[in-house]
C-alpha cells in the first residue's frame, strides 16, 4: 500500500518552470475533470494546490530539493 500511495502522490504533482506565476487546472485522467480554474502564486510562493482536485503545481527548483 505504501508504494501505491507514493505513486499517487507523485502523479498528482505537476512541475512548472521557476518563472511561472500562474497556472490553469481543469483536472486530468487521474484526478477527474473539473471546471477550469486559474491559480496564482504569490511572491515567494513556490507551489500551489488546486482546490478542486488537489493537484500540486511546484517550481522545478523546489521539486529537486525535496
Amino acid at each position: 500500500l505504501g508504494d501505491v500511495y507514493k505513486r499517487q502522490r507523485v502523479s498528482n504533482i505537476k512541475i512548472i518552470e521557476d518563472d511561472v506565476k500562474s497556472v490553469a487546472c481543469s483536472g486530468d485522467d487521474n484526478t477527474g475533470a473539473h471546471p477550469q480554474v486559474f491559480l496564482k502564486l504569490k511572491d515567494g510562493q513556490h507551489s500551489i494546490q488546486c482546490y478542486y482536485c488537489g493537484k500540486t503545481f511546484i517550481h522545478k527548483s523546489q521539486f529537486k530539493k525535496r
